[in-house]
């Protein structure tokens, strides 16, 4: 595998639980993860040897989230600006045993652990088995982004006067 440069840390990722497998094939290359806290994480496959699989992890807003899967970002967009700044570097074993985990900058990753630039989201996401649970979102919206949450909900086939009926059906309740 190759040498990464970043600051050993410890850090728990056993508390996290797989919503689905964006990218999948002969195993998974791109997952959807969330943390104990509720924290949006993805995991990206890009190394491996003959004991471990090397996986980018890095923490996401489910806006930033949402936004990738409607191919309005990249892969590469997200890896390169981290919502935090940074992303993780961690190998697995086939125990699944987290270990040589690093803190990492972008600008200190391999090239070859970069996907191309164009990197549009361009499949099905595969539900885990205990993400039915955790696929309920509290949903939020500004009322100046009302307008805009509107056009997409249309784009998406999704009836926007049913939506409105029922929002108002609910707060007469």
């Amino acid at each position: 595998m190759r040498v990464i440069e970043g600051y050993d840390i410890d850090y728990d990722f056993s508390g996290f639980r797989k919503i689905a497998d964006l990218i999948y094939f002969e195993g998974p290359f791109l997952s959807h993860y969330v943390s104990s806290k509720g924290d949006d994480y993805l995991f990206y496959w890009v190394d491996r040897d003959n004991c471990d699989n090397r996986w980018l992890v890095l923490r996401v807003s489910l806006a930033d989230l949402q936004k990738y899967i409607s191919k309005e970002l990249t892969l590469w967009e997200l890896i390169e600006y981290p919502n935090d700044g940074y992303l993780y570097s961690v190998d697995v074993n086939d125990d699944i045993n987290y270990h040589n985990v690093k803190l990492v900058q972008p600008a200190s990753l391999p090239k070859e652990y970069l996907p191309e630039k164009d990197s549009y989201y361009a499949f099905e996401p595969i539900p885990s088995e205990d993400a039915e649970e955790l696929m309920t979102y509290e949903l939020t919206i500004p009322y100046k982004e009302l307008t805009r949450f509107e056009e997409i909900l249309h784009k998406i086939g999704f009836h926007v006067t049913a939506l409105k009926k029922f929002a108002s059906n609910a707060a007469a309740f």
